[in-house]
């Protein structure tokens, strides 16, 4: 359908010319009212002139215009080929093409993609205008443009569209319909028959048919717009049950361990809408079909219902963080059962083995339930004392849900301190040094590390009902001590704030944090990671200074969640700090 977009148009010029614009009164239906509640994909963008200039004034262009793969791409031959029609249109009409296409799509642009049980999907553009001036200018632009094509008027139920046809060979047709501000376009006749019978019955009232079926009256539309943000750029709706002919031949024969067109069946539809303020940043909701969803599913979202207490334990300088609020071990006893026996098998003797370390409790049936469904993680950086220089560090805690069992932190203890204990030997064989267990015990904490010798010394410590893994002793005292307080503002804070205020489940990249990492300690952190090769040492100082002129367009980077009994939200994109 797209490759009838430029050629079409001249064709509508012929419609404006002679006076065969068809007219359905003042109060006209939007361009969402003219699609059919059964379509498979909606894409609307809304007010695009508008948007597109409160995009071009924004300090996401801003900082765009400064980023070095895009003033590479303005100096690629395909751009310039770009400016040559724009320049040509330019001089032809007295305004550039973009500034035309803007115009004619200026109010709205909705692309409809349906498919049918048989055949292949079919396409329907339609499009609203700042004004009929608009579409004449636009067209008469494509006029010049484009080829001669042999028009054909045709009319349905009284009202007029045309038939495009290229000439021999080319047997491609374009069908398009106009009526004031509005136009459609498509190569599938029916389509914009469907789209004259919807304009008449909606805007004269004398059928409810056209307007029960749209999809701007369809509930589970209305539901999923309600959950999304009003000052979108662009919304997408996408209808589950067309899709699933095609994920089911698609799967037919696959091996993959998770049927994807069986999880497929359990959405009703998935709806999104595009944010360009302040960075960019998507908002999807999956509408779920409840009598389909999984043994577990309601007690899966009771333990999923709450807000992370590690979310603003968090420290300021971190550079990654995560966070949820959400029982682990249901999950991850789906996905073991979804894994192909031979692979499980494999998975089945490590799990013995930690089982061994933990008194004999399986780590997925009692110590997973014990670790609760709070938690979080953050990576920063520190400098080492013995070598003086920067290198990552970082802390994972848990809040244990004790279910009654006041054995089990001393289970925990000494399952993690088994595995210390085999991880300094690992070490002491390994490396020059001996390295062992250092063990601490206060009224209000236990702690147990590595020594300083071990490359990377990995702590634990229990306070009260809390469990912290760290990559140090000084972070593990450090994330313990500041247990009952709550971090002071902080770049998280504020685009938690402005972005997934009401997300529980996190992933979060501190781009501005990063870059200054990288600038300042890049090598370092290169040493980090290869400690024993200065070749690879070399290659991954280079990668992190090639990387960092990418992560200069934003300054985070994150995914947000949160799961309810009928639908999963989903917040990711990246965004910018306010000056």
């Amino acid at each position: 359908m797209f490759k009838y977009l430029p050629t079409a148009l001249p064709f509508l010029l012929l419609v404006v010319s002679v006076g065969m614009t068809n007219s359905f009164g003042a109060e006209a239906p939007s361009t969402v009212d003219l699609v059919a509640a059964d379509v498979a994909l909606c894409l609307e963008v809304t007010g695009l002139d508008e948007t597109w200039t409160r995009f071009e004034a924004g300090p996401y262009m801003d900082r765009l215009r400064t980023f070095p793969p895009f003033q590479r791409l303005l100096e690629n031959g395909g751009f310039q080929q770009w400016q040559a029609v724009e320049d040509h249109v330019a001089r032809q009409t007295g305004t550039k093409l973009s500034s035309q296409l803007r115009a004619l799509f200026g109010r709205s642009l909705v692309l409809a993609v349906y498919v049918p049980t048989k055949g292949n999907p079919r396409g329907i553009l339609i499009g609203e205008a700042i004004d009929e001036a608009s579409i004449q200018t636009a067209l008469a632009t494509w006029n010049k443009l484009e080829p001669s094509v042999v028009m054909t008027r045709k009319s349905h139920h009284g009202h007029v569209y045309l038939q495009r046809k290229k000439q021999a060979p080319s047997t491609e047709s374009a069908f398009i319909v106009i009526t004031d501000r509005r136009f459609a376009i498509s190569d599938n006749e029916p389509l914009i028959q469907d789209v004259i019978d919807r304009f008449m019955s909606l805007s004269s009232g004398s059928s409810q048919r056209s307007a029960a079926d749209s999809l701007s009256a369809s509930p589970r539309f209305v539901k999923n717009r309600e959950r999304l943000k009003t000052d979108c750029a662009a919304y997408l709706h996408v209808n589950a049950r067309p899709w699933d002919r095609g994920l089911e031949e698609s799967s037919q024969g696959s091996n993959d361990p998770i049927n994807i067109a069986e999880v497929w069946k359990r959405v009703n539809s998935v709806s999104a809408c595009l944010r360009l303020d302040q960075g960019i940043v998507c908002d999807v909701v999956v509408d779920l079909e409840t009598s389909r969803l999984p043994d577990g599913w309601t007690m899966l979202v009771a333990t999923a219902a709450g807000s992370s207490s590690w979310l603003r334990r968090i420290p300021a300088e971190s550079l990654l963080a995560i966070s949820g609020q959400i029982e682990l071990a249901p999950l991850l006893r789906q996905l073991f059962n979804q894994i192909p026996a031979k692979e499980q098998a494999e998975l089945t003797k490590l799990r013995r083995i930690i089982q061994s370390q933990f008194g004999g409790k399986d780590p997925l049936e009692t110590i997973l339930p014990v670790l609760g469904r709070d938690f979080g993680g953050f990576v920063t950086t520190r400098t080492d004392k013995q070598k003086s220089r920067v290198v990552l560090d970082g802390a994972m805690g848990f809040s244990l849900g004790i279910l009654n069992d006041h054995e089990m932190p001393n289970v925990i203890d000494h399952g993690l301190d088994s595995g210390l204990s085999l991880l300094a030997a690992y070490h002491s064989v390994e490396g020059q040094q001996i390295v062992t267990v250092q063990r601490e015990q206060t009224d209000a904490m236990q702690l147990r590390s590595l020594s300083t010798a071990a490359p990377f010394p990995v702590a634990y410590g229990i306070k009260g009902s809390n469990l912290v893994v760290a990559g140090s002793r000084d972070r593990l005292k450090q994330t313990l001590e500041s247990l009952d307080q709550t971090v002071t503002q902080s770049r998280l804070t504020d685009h938690s704030n402005r972005f997934f205020s009401d997300a529980n489940q996190l992933i979060w990249l501190d781009l501005a944090q990063i870059r200054q990492v990288l600038e300042q300690s890049g090598a370092e952190i290169a040493q980090f990671f290869a400690p024993n090769s200065a070749n690879e040492v070399s290659r991954l100082a280079q990668r992190f200074e090639h990387a960092s002129y990418y992560l200069q367009l934003v300054d985070s980077l994150f995914v947000a969640g949160r799961i309810e009994s009928d639908h999963i939200r989903i917040t990711f994109g990246g965004g910018l700090d306010v000056k």
